[in-house]
């Protein structure tokens, strides 16, 4: 599918305006469509144990294949692309019809998924509807890859398995990794790097684990490990090879230097990230709370947006080295500098006909 760059740009100009009169709202929508995960990551609140509980609270909370349609009405009215996230969103039985829905809305729409179920989804016709997999690949080696994300090595089997058949099917796909305590000796070594390239990623991003505030542990490496974590990327990106990093080096150099991102003004806002139950939290995850939870089944994206409590978001400082806030908060020209650098490069490679329109 060839990206819209009609009504991109309409929808950019609206946004444009939008700022000019200090009038902010989001620019991409990231949907979290279950409250379900096969996986038992540390790091995310789906990750919890309690599996059957887990299917349960999905069967009570999760929208239905409609509701999710009218969600995607709303906000495709504002935001220029499209993130499914979960959960695991694969998990569902709808999952292809609301792929089908979404991009008949035309938004342009990258996947994220741990890759364990895409040998059930017919991956030609996947590749018709999205611009990009986005796979979860914490790791690239059996034991830490086990270790982070709480599954048994036919499990890490299976997704390789399945890395190697986007890759059969051409469907272009990139890594992401958080890097946590479990897993940083193969960027280090830059081993990562390399495995990757041959489960034929030609793209990588990276965000440090930012640590829950709900649970009695931390998965944080101490800063000397996180400081030859990003010397050693830095190193990496200037050898220019490939797989691209697709986070900017400051990101790194600013950890490196002083343990943190650095941002003046947190920029959650710019994205509506949607629950699996269709709520929005404002300004976001952290603080959860009934007065801070909205229903975009019951409200629109304006009236949400134009909460109150948005006004935390220009103080809070709490994210430290989460790269997606830190991505968020960056300038436009570091954005557009780096990542559609990025994606452009990795477009090239995979869909030449979308890199002019990147």
């Amino acid at each position: 599918m060839v990206v819209d760059t009609i009504r991109t740009l309409k929808l950019l100009s609206k946004w444009g305006a939008n700022m000019a009169v200090g009038r902010r709202r989001p620019v991409i929508a990231v949907f979290s469509m279950t409250h379900y995960c096969n996986f038992y990551c540390p790091m995310c609140p789906f990750g919890d144990a309690d599996k059957e509980g887990q299917i349960v609270l999905a069967r009570r909370k999760d929208l239905t294949t409609e509701q999710w349609k009218t969600v995607f009405d709303k906000v495709s009215s504002h935001c220029v692309w499209s993130i499914i996230e979960g959960g695991e969103p694969t998990s569902r039985p709808d999952f292809m019809e609301l792929v089908r829905y979404l991009h008949s809305k035309k938004m342009p729409i990258t996947l994220i998924t741990n890759c364990s179920l895409l040998h059930t989804i017919d991956l030609d016709e996947l590749k018709k509807y999205i611009q990009f997999v986005t796979c979860s690949i914490d790791s690239v080696f059996e034991e830490p890859y086990c270790k982070v994300r709480g599954v048994t090595p036919q499990t890490y089997r299976r997704v390789m398995d399945n890395l190697q058949l986007l890759t059969e099917h051409k469907v272009p796909h990139y890594f992401n990794s958080v890097i946590t305590k479990y897993n940083t000796q193969e960027f280090i070594d830059q081993t990562y790097f390399d495995r990757a390239k041959e489960l034929g990623a030609n793209a990588v991003s990276f965000t440090f684990v930012e640590d829950r505030s709900d649970v009695d542990y931390s998965l944080l490496p101490d800063r000397e490990t996180m400081n030859k974590v990003c010397a050693s990327i830095l190193d990496y990106m200037g050898k220019k090879k490939e797989p691209q990093v697709m986070i900017p080096p400051e990101y790194f150099q600013q950890i490196l230097q002083d343990g943190r991102g650095h941002f003046d003004e947190c920029g959650v806002w710019k994205s509506i990230f949607v629950n699996g139950n269709g709520t929005v939290m404002v300004p976001c995850w952290k603080f959860n709370s009934p007065e801070n939870t909205y229903s975009l089944l019951e409200h629109s994206v304006d009236e949400i947006w134009s909460a109150p409590q948005w006004d935390i978001a220009k103080t809070c400082h709490d994210c430290e080295v989460l790269g997606c806030i830190w991505y968020s908060s960056q300038p436009v020209t570091t954005f557009a500098r780096n990542y559609m650098r990025g994606l452009g490069k990795m477009i090239s490679k995979e869909r030449p006909e979308l890199a002019e329109a990147v």
